[in-house]
């Protein structure tokens, strides 16, 4: 039976980021992962994800401009970039809750008529009518350097990372919990559940429960011309559709909660019908891009029922599911509190 401060269970973006911040308390921690960093079962992989203030809630755009020192303090201690800048746009018929969130916030911003949005973003093209949002801060996180800078410093720090090693039960016991993987048994006590997708069973085990649904998200990858660097765009159409630019991919785009419940032990399925959406979408906005993707892939999206994230302990059991497909800009602010809940009891 081996001993540790703190269990980590599942080493995606979340977990690894959570590793970190208890090494860095001088915790001893051991992180169990069902695959390896880098894998593409889960939530965690590829190469771009979104960064952003604009949101039409304040509490989310001040945990924004609350990890926005964070991710430069992970930059500096890699040494390489990890966050671009590029400005994002949203583009919705209704600015008002994003404006409100954004000024209650002190976040800057502008408003855009599509004639100007256009000028100052020649290879874009936004639907007349309204004005689009600006906002300077939004840019595109390196996830896949994102990944090993966190779990590199993790076990820089003397955090332990066992890859290869799936959960398959949590008891909870009168000093802690136990964590069987594979033959092993693990004993600390606290644990760390991020586990995305799979964490709901695990917590079923032990009576316990939260409101996850998995899906199966569809991603394509479009080249485009030139060398500028184009903003993230956010179009809040049903369902929402958004764009960044992946270096070395060219234009991500993807429909966001527009794919099926799935089982993430199983296979991931590209979607045709949103290929063909997203196909259209991007030759409507980027008239200079190729028509028809170079790439496609699967993400898991691991959805709650109104979007918010679960972070909380219960008794020895810190759950950490930042949910929906929109949690991985808020990565190094959610390992900080994650540990801090695991250390606070």
């Amino acid at each position: 039976m081996s001993d540790a401060d703190v269990l980590m269970v599942g080493a995606g973006v979340m977990g690894s980021a959570t590793a970190r911040a208890l090494a860095g308390l001088g915790r001893r921690v051991v992180v169990l992962e069902r695959s390896r960093i880098g894998h593409t079962g889960g939530s965690s992989h590829g190469r771009a994800r979104v960064f952003r203030f604009s949101y039409d809630d304040p509490r989310y755009v001040r945990m924004a401009q609350e990890s926005l020192p964070l991710w430069r303090e992970l930059e500096e201690e890699a040494g390489e970039e990890i966050l671009t800048t590029t400005g994002g746009l949203d583009v919705t018929p209704s600015l008002d809750p994003h404006v409100s969130a954004l000024e209650a916030s002190g976040a800057a911003f502008e408003l855009l008529d599509p004639a100007a949005c256009r000028e100052r973003f020649p290879g874009l093209t936004v639907p007349d009518g309204g004005p689009v949002l600006f906002q300077g801060d939004a840019g595109v996180v390196a996830a896949d350097r994102a990944w090993r800078a966190f779990i590199g410093a993790a076990t820089r720090a003397g955090g332990e990372l066992r890859e290869d090693t799936p959960v398959e039960r949590l008891t909870i016991g009168d000093d802690g919990v136990e964590v069987l993987a594979g033959e092993e048994t693990w004993r600390a006590p606290v644990v760390v559940l991020t586990a995305g997708a799979w964490s709901r069973r695990l917590l079923w085990g032990i009576g316990e429960d939260i409101p996850t649904t998995p899906t199966r998200e569809t991603v394509a990858f479009f080249k485009i011309p030139g060398n500028s660097v184009p903003p993230v765009v956010v179009e809040w159409t049903s369902p929402p559709l958004y764009c960044l630019f992946s270096f070395e991919q060219g234009l991500k785009a993807a429909e966001h909660h527009a794919g099926p419940v799935t089982d993430p032990e199983k296979e991931g399925e590209v979607s045709e019908a949103s290929l063909a959406r997203l196909g259209e979408w991007v030759r409507a906005r980027f008239p200079e891009a190729e028509g028809e993707p170079h790439h496609a892939e699967t993400c898991v999206y691991t959805n709650t029922p109104d979007e918010h994230f679960i972070l909380e302990r219960r008794g020895p059991v810190v759950i950490g599911s930042p949910c929906s497909g929109h949690g991985f800009k808020f990565a190094p602010w959610i390992g900080r509190r994650l540990a801090e809940l695991a250390t606070s009891g």
